[in-house]
């Protein structure tokens, strides 16, 4: 089965029910069908083939899924990015995987065999003539490449099989149980595997997908009642939107399911956004996109295991190793290590030999190393204890920053947390908190939770904690604040810290 095949499927067996909802409006899945076949004719006439890539660089809307399923059905690589990088960083991914045609400003295009600015693709595909053509591609054929920064910086193009994405989708799909008549809201960039896998998700199950860019969030609320959203997949600072808006209004819904990957929000947010949302749960993910999802939490174990990220999926399977890659027993601190169906087949235009993320396993499969550190218990769930450039060595003692941030997240008054990597071991370790206590008041309870390794030497009051474009918190940039704000010492404040999040979101790939 291929990955185009979920949303064929779905036309074919649901043409009159709203398959999107978007800043224009909504498409059943018989109109947006037709926009899919308008893409294919469009992306024909400009020369793609099977196997040549396609870079993207649109927004949250339409033209994207139509674009992202007729790239597919034809044959072709679809390579989204995000639309907030440079021309200079939307260049390099051109460049790294010869594309043939680039959809993005002619500055960042000029690499490509052709480029189209989006604007214009936009409204030739609304006029290109419909063509229903689907290519023969093996289920092992490549379908994406998902750039990747990884812990270099150096962006990477994970290599996307048909094969590996169906069985990630048919597995969390199974996991979180998404339905035909879920709604989900989408607030994530599409360019980002989290966004993306959502409408995958729901042409999965003939669901519906609802659109929601960034800039709107005063109006999240009226989105979710106006149509009916259901499931909604969680970053740290839309878990702190949701609790916030619904905590003062108190609009009935029907949310029934939040998710969340990558950066875990507090465990107050998360039990003041169950709270506000009654009748809803909460399923604990992790991933990477270099195998898109590891672990599910099923949510009626979070209220027992709040800390774990769950089971591994079915197909995949988790240990942990140390530095030797000697496997460790439960509730070892070590390496996470993954392989299983979901595996994806490494970067683009890397050697295998020199990819240590991805090693081969000797009955040929691909086993990825992810770098992160972790620890199974006596039942088998993960848990998650920092990535490895979160990992830090202090007074001895090997931890993680994330230890750090979520013990402060979980006191009363603390929106956001951000432990920041000091320079040395020696060196004061800093965290910077988006709250409405003293730095002292701060400092007191954390005594109570962490050993003195851990105790953060100073305490910095943040009015908002950065964001990546993705959403997710930004370390590089809370150091650059924190920086600028010459924060004096602890139980000293610069300014009135206060709870009202502003955006600040650097460029990430």
């Amino acid at each position: 089965m291929l990955v185009s095949d979920l949303f064929e499927r779905a036309r074919a067996e649901r043409p009159d029910h709203p398959a999107v909802v978007d800043g224009d409006g909504s498409l059943t899945y018989a109109e947006l069908g037709t926009d899919v076949d308008r893409a294919a004719g469009w992306l024909r006439a400009q020369g793609i083939a099977p196997g040549q890539r396609v870079v993207h660089a649109g927004g949250n809307d339409r033209t994207f899924l139509a674009l992202f399923h007729a790239t597919l059905r034809i044959g072709g690589v679809f390579v989204p990015v995000h639309p907030d990088l440079t021309d200079l960083q939307i260049g390099g991914i051109v460049e790294d995987c010869s594309a043939a045609l680039a959809i993005c400003s002619p500055g960042a295009g000029e690499r490509a065999g052709r480029t189209v600015p989006v604007e214009q693709a936009r409204q030739e595909i609304r006029d290109a003539p419909a063509d229903g053509f689907a290519a023969r591609v093996p289920d092992d054929g490549v379908a994406m490449l998902i750039y990747t920064s990884g812990t270099t910086g150096r962006p990477k193009g994970v290599v996307c099989p048909h094969r590996q994405m169906i069985a990630a989708v048919d597995a969390v799909g199974a996991c979180l149980g998404y339905t035909a008549d879920d709604v989900v809201l989408c607030r994530l960039p599409l360019s980002f595997d989290y966004g993306l896998y959502q409408a995958l998700l729901c042409a999965r199950t003939g669901g519906t997908l609802v659109l929601a860019e960034r800039g709107g969030d005063r109006g999240l609320l009226g989105t979710i009642e106006q149509h009916g959203v259901t499931v909604v997949p969680l970053v740290p600072s839309l878990a702190q939107i949701l609790a916030l808006l619904q905590g003062k209004l108190r609009r009935p819904t029907g949310v029934r399911l939040f998710t969340n990957t990558g950066a875990r929000p507090g465990r107050a947010v998360m039990a003041e956004l169950l709270e506000v949302f009654p009748g809803s749960a909460f399923a604990s993910m992790y991933g990477m996109t270099e195998c898109k999802r590891i672990s599910i939490l099923d949510p009626a174990e979070y209220a027992a295991h709040p800390d774990s990220v769950g089971p591994p999926i079915p197909g995949d399977r988790v240990r942990i190793v140390d530095g030797d890659k000697r496997e460790l027993g439960p509730r070892e601190v070590g390496e996470i290590v993954v392989h299983g169906a979901t595996v994806m087949a490494g970067y683009w235009g890397v050697p295998l030999e020199a990819q240590n993320r991805y090693v081969r396993r000797a009955d040929g499969s691909l086993e990825l190393h992810t770098g992160d550190q972790g620890y199974l218990d006596e039942d088998g769930r993960l848990y998650f204890v920092g990535r490895d450039d979160d990992m830090i060595k202090r007074r001895g003692i090997r931890l993680g920053l994330t230890e750090i941030e979520d013990a402060a997240e979980r006191i009363p008054g603390v929106i956001a947390a951000v432990a920041l990597r000091p320079e040395t071991e020696d060196a004061p370790l800093r965290l910077a908190v988006q709250t409405s206590l003293t730095p002292e008041e701060v400092r007191d309870r954390l005594r109570l939770s962490l050993d003195r390794a851990r105790l953060p030497d100073r305490i910095v009051p943040i009015d908002a904690v950065p964001l990546t474009a993705n959403g997710k918190p930004d370390r590089k940039a809370a150091e650059l604040l924190v920086r600028a704000d010459d924060p004096r010492p602890i139980g000293q404040t610069t300014r009135q810290p206060t709870q009202t999040r502003t955006t600040h979101e650097p460029v990430a790939v």
